[in-house]
């Protein structure tokens, strides 16, 4: 899918009978470097970790309530590491296989499941306004609610997760790197030749 797309002029219905037919399996839309105006932080549904240290990787999880004929409430997992400042990875956990017949659906590790890699520019947006142009797509949904719309060849998935949680985790991140700091964690060339020099390397 061309990540420049323009989105839809209306955003998809919602409806109890949605299907999803299709889903993105390699990561979404790459961030864009820019300050970030992270909303304020509230009460989220995922483990409360207070506040982290300066600098420290953040995660949390939340549930994310998935559209269909049977509706579904997965387990959802951002992480933000100060350390690739402009970029939040948010997974969907691969299941776990506890025993013989027994599988949780959303048990296993974050990294193991889908994978997406957005700009935490763009969830500090989608909280308050329509963001996004690629293959995530936020916008606020009423009732305590953010939607995220997951485009892929096969159609689009809606997901709705607490606007809550994902403040809360953008304040989290906004503790460990203050928006507008995030050049001061990137090892830039000194000189245009480095610069020529890394990106012939890359």
């Amino acid at each position: 899918m061309n990540p420049h797309t323009n989105p839809p002029a209306e955003p998809p219905a919602d409806p109890a009978g949605t299907a999803f037919t299709g889903r993105s399996t390699g990561p979404g839309a790459t961030p864009v470097p820019g300050p970030a105006t992270p909303a304020a932080a509230g009460p989220g549904t995922g483990p409360a970790a207070g506040h982290p240290r300066r600098g420290a990787p953040v995660e949390r999880s939340l549930p994310a309530h998935l559209a269909g004929p049977v509706p579904r409430t997965l387990r959802m997992v951002l992480r933000y590491d100060p350390g690739a400042p402009y970029e939040v990875s948010l997974s969907f956990p691969a299941p776990a296989v506890l025993a013989d017949g027994l599988e949780v659906e959303d048990g296993g590790r974050a990294e193991d499941g889908i994978v997406w890699t957005v700009a935490r520019e763009l969830l500090a947006e989608g909280v308050h306004e329509p963001a996004g142009l690629g293959d995530l797509r936020l916008r606020p949904a009423g009732a305590g609610l953010t939607r995220l719309e997951f485009y892929g060849d096969g159609g689009v998935a809606l997901v709705h997760t607490d606007t809550a949680g994902l403040a809360a985790f953008l304040a989290e991140a906004e503790e460990s790197l203050p928006a507008g700091e995030e050049h001061l964690r990137i090892d830039w060339p000194e000189t245009v030749e480095a610069l020529l020099r890394h990106a012939n390397r890359s």
